[in-house]
């Protein structure tokens, strides 16, 4: 079973930033991630805490690929490089 953990929120001038940790297979996983105002309203529309907005990121990621094929460092928006359907997906799954 896999866990996500999401750890200290900072917010910054357009930006949250987060500490996410994933449990997957009994190895642990950290990561760094922000998390655009703009892609926090694209695909919340406010309904939901940014914290959950992200950890929702990461179960569309895991969805796709194994924790250690997510890069440790990115920004939200990254996603859409390699998932483009993640602007009709993820709104559904908040």
């Amino acid at each position: 079973m896999t866990k996500i953990d999401i750890g200290t929120e900072t917010e910054g001038k357009n930006h949250w930033a987060y500490e996410v940790r994933v449990k997957e297979n009994g190895c642990a996983y950290d990561y760094k991630v922000t998390l655009s105002w703009p892609d926090y309203d694209l695909w919340s529309h406010g309904r939901v805490a940014p914290g959950k907005v992200v950890e929702t990121v990461f179960e569309f990621l895991l969805e796709r690929e194994p924790a250690e094929s997510i890069l440790s460092k990115f920004d939200c928006s990254l996603v859409r490089r390699y998932f483009s359907e993640v602007d009709s997906e993820l709104p559904k799954m908040l």
